[in-house]
């Protein structure tokens, strides 16, 4: 006979025999389709409200409801860090 901690390790064993079967046929069923295809993309999509500033800041513009640009948040990339910090937000009505 099994003493108690060879009979808890037979059922743990048992156990992960039990659940490694289900994982291998369970999920092998799922198909997984991308209709991205990363070679191609717009660049206007991208682009399309941003502004650059020079010396490695940028703007982006933010509109309301309307679709008329009202705010441009300033954002300046870290070359070396290679991360963006956001600045400031300007209101557009304001500027000149």
């Amino acid at each position: 006979m099994l003493d108690g901690t060879n009979q808890e390790l037979r059922r743990i064993r048992i156990t992960l025999i039990v659940i490694a079967i289900i994982i291998l046929f369970g999920a092998g069923s799922k198909t997984v389709t991308v209709d991205h295809d990363p070679n191609y993309w717009n660049s206007n999509l991208i682009n399309s409200n941003m502004v650059e500033l020079g010396d490695g800041y940028f703007g982006v513009l933010a509109s309301d409801q309307d679709g008329v640009y009202q705010y441009m948040k300033v954002y300046y990339f870290d070359k070396e860090k290679k991360e963006v910090i956001f600045i400031d937000e300007r209101d557009l009505s304001v500027m000149e």
